[in-house]
């Protein structure tokens, strides 16, 4: 499979993946506002719910993975090809520029330049899941849900999403520590945390201007 097939499942079921919250955009924004939840909860509900409200090409395998919503899916091109869809849904007050993630949510080496000390981590999720002895493409997204709290209102701003490429295209968006998307996660290493890192937005969309997506919700747009 070349880098162009690659390229080309990955954008079709991120696009899967950003129409279902577009179609979904009005009762998230309901659902932000009204629901008691922990935001947390209510991003990763609204993501699953998004996604199996408008459907996709579902196969019956159970995947495992540190995400909140994992499917086996068929991506049409218009052959068919298996894909591990994997999304993850985050929700902060702040920060619509950038996303944490954890290296059990990447199957990219992370190559960066941290406290001055180039950084070469490994990935730890596989670029390929095997089931039955065929193998699926791994898919991975993440959905950060900006919202707006006061004492008396908690308001969506905006959906911002993001599909972080498979290890095997480490060459054309990572190949070195200076040629990267990648950005000091929140952790403390003197602290021994695991090692996080974070996706730029801005730095993954001027390499590839598809895999970012900002969704603005009408009440809250800027």
């Amino acid at each position: 499979m070349g880098f162009s097939e690659i390229e080309k499942i990955e954008e079709t079921a991120f696009a899967l993946v950003v129409q279902a919250l577009r179609d979904y955009l009005q009762q998230a924004e309901t659902i932000f506002r009204e629901e008691t939840d922990r935001p947390q909860d209510i991003a990763e509900d609204i993501t699953r719910e998004a996604i199996d409200e408008m459907g996709v090409s579902a196969i019956r395998e159970r995947l495992y993975g540190n995400v909140d919503y994992k499917k086996a899916i068929y991506v049409f091109l218009p052959e068919p090809f298996r894909v591990a869809l994997m999304v993850d849904s985050k929700a902060e007050k702040s920060d619509e520029r950038t996303v944490t993630i954890q290296m059990s949510q990447t199957s990219m080496r992370v190559k960066m330049v941290r406290s001055g000390t180039q950084v070469d981590e490994p990935g730890k999720l596989q670029q390929n899941l095997i089931r039955d002895g065929e193998p699926y493409h791994v898919v991975t997204v993440f959905v950060k849900f900006s919202y707006e709290e006061s004492e008396t209102e908690r308001k969506l701003v905006k959906i911002v999403a993001a599909c972080v490429p498979n290890g095997k295209l480490q060459s054309i968006y990572n190949p070195d520590a200076n040629d990267t998307f990648w950005l000091a996660g929140r952790n403390a290493p003197t602290l021994g945390e695991d090692f996080r890192v974070r996706v730029g937005f801005r730095a993954l969309r001027a390499k590839s201007e598809w895999r970012v997506v900002e969704i603005p919700v009408s009440a809250g747009a800027r």
